[in-house]
């Protein structure tokens, strides 16, 4: 390297080329607007129409406890009552017992609350709101 040239970094950057010599820029297009009655629109953008003052309720449905609900039938809000009913699970698990030759044991499934469906009814007017279903 000879000691007479100067380092690289001490070059400047070449200039930038900037757009082509035959560029024209496009105006720019905006389109028409519709009118219908009193509104007026354009038909690429999405309309978004919100309802003002709304509430939305999410109600959780109970599982095996009794739980707060509001009754379709009677239109109170109340603690459900449950009532643990036989149900698919409480079968197959008996099923499964007769199969494997532990037929003694098949009754097991029916003495225990947690292998079986579970009722819910108002306490008010008695009617079944929903029903947990295990399987």
């Amino acid at each position: 390297m000879e000691k007479d040239q100067p380092p690289a970094m001490a070059m400047p950057a070449p200039p930038y080329p900037g757009p082509p010599l035959a560029y024209q820029p496009q105006p720019v297009v905006q389109p028409p607007v519709h009118a219908v009655g009193t509104y007026q629109y354009s038909p690429q953008q999405p309309q978004i129409v919100q309802p003002a003052n709304s509430v939305v309720v999410v109600q959780q449905l109970p599982t095996d406890v009794p739980g707060q609900m509001m009754c379709p039938h009677c239109k109170k809000s109340v603690m459900t009552t449950t009532q643990h009913k036989n149900g698919m699970l409480t079968w197959v698990i008996c099923g499964v017992l007769g199969v494997f030759l532990c037929w003694p044991c098949c009754w097991i499934p029916f003495c225990v609350e947690s292998c079986k469906d579970v009722e819910h009814s108002c306490s008010s007017c008695h009617n079944v709101i929903h029903i947990y279903k295990r399987m």
